[in-house]
């Protein structure tokens, strides 16, 4: 017998999340003319980009203006994860939508942080130096360059596991 969890009763069926999506983008998506998708490669943000791609295709959610896929490219994933979302984004190119991978600077690279300044490599206790340096950051950068290219403000969506 399986182990009912503490919040089994509140789990959500595929077809009421999808639901709730589309609700969510519908009510608020028309605010904004441009939107931006956060793509790590990983299992959420790959939910994330293939429902709201599939979404608009569909015409179950109205397409924005523009749709842009930023992929944080930490370049520190295994080989075949990064082949993976580089087809991903080679797909959604050809499917119309606008893409660009986000880096860090040089100076904030993982291995340049780690072996030019001789910062220890993090884990998952005390020291997380590198989520936000080789993710985060660059990733904002990019929003307020999108930003500043199209004079107003993005919805940004981001895949996050619940």
């Amino acid at each position: 017998m399986k182990q009912a969890s503490l919040f089994e009763g509140q789990r959500m069926t595929l077809e009421d999340s999808i639901e709730l999506t589309v609700q969510s983008l519908s009510a608020y998506g028309h605010d904004y003319r441009h939107w931006a998708i956060a793509f790590s490669g990983g299992k959420d943000s790959t939910a994330t980009v293939t429902l709201v791609t599939h979404l608009i295709e569909s015409g179950r959610v109205a397409a924005p203006e523009s749709l842009t896929v930023l992929y944080a490219d930490t370049r520190q994933e295994l080989p075949p994860l990064h082949i993976g979302a580089m087809t991903m984004l080679d797909s959604l190119e050809k499917r119309g939508i606008k893409t660009r991978v986000v880096l860090p600077k040089i100076e904030d690279r993982y291995f340049v942080y780690m072996f030019g300044r001789g910062v220890p490599p993090p884990n998952n206790n005390t020291l997380r130096w590198c989520t936000p340096q080789i993710k985060v950051e660059p990733m904002v950068n990019a929003l307020k360059a999108l930003r500043d290219e199209h004079g107003e403000k993005f919805l940004m969506l981001t895949g996050v596991r619940v």
